[in-house]
């Protein structure tokens, strides 16, 4: 599937607008740092979609974190990328639009975990609440960092058969009914053509 035009290109402005951001991380102020060792995790939930994780890379092996890992859409970021995403919600002021608690109408959500510490940002729909856009924001810097790294997962052929799926669970279904009728078919056409 190839993302509409407006999309690539919104997502190119972003992904630009990080770098530009980025490159100058060492004036930004840092009110949390990414200690080595210890775990920091950014999730992107969506209530119809996949969870979207980015950890950073002391926190743990990578090789056991893709390896057979529940959280296919899992990827592990150097410390240093990690801790410039943070610098810049910090010079965005994001901490402090965060909220406490996922409520039960929220869209979507951001979380980012640290230090026994959990910070949320959520959308829920609304146009004017200054919290909605600081979550507007918030995804889309998670948005470049997450899209712009690679992920090492194992595949199909792995041993717990894992792998990563875009697929909603009304389409997979429709997909295994349709590889079910295509098996069902090459048996019985097998059949018949042994039989002549």
């Amino acid at each position: 599937m190839v993302a509409p035009l407006s999309v690539r290109i919104s997502l190119l402005i972003c992904a630009t607008v990080l770098a530009t951001v980025l490159a100058g991380c060492s004036a930004l102020p840092r009110s949390l740092v990414v200690e080595p060792g210890e775990t920091s995790v950014f999730a992107l939930i969506s209530r119809k979609g996949p969870k979207l994780t980015l950890r950073n890379d002391s926190s743990g092996n990578p090789n056991e974190i893709y390896s057979g890992a529940a959280d296919q859409l899992s990827k592990v970021v150097p410390d240093a990328q990690l801790q410039a995403l943070l610098d810049v919600f910090t010079a965005d002021k994001l901490f402090e639009l965060s909220i406490p608690s996922v409520p039960g109408n929220a869209r979507d959500v951001l979380r980012l975990e640290q230090n026994g510490k959990t910070w949320y940002w959520v959308r829920r729909g609304s146009f004017v609440d200054p919290r909605e856009q600081a979550f507007n924001k918030a995804r889309t810097y998670f948005l470049s960092l997450y899209n712009g790294s690679t992920a090492y997962h194992t595949g199909p052929s792995s041993a717990d058969g894992r792998y990563p799926t875009f697929l909603t669970e009304k389409e997979l279904l429709r997909r295994q009914k349709e590889l079910q009728k295509l098996k069902e078919g090459e048996a019985s056409g097998g059949r018949q053509e042994r039989q002549r």
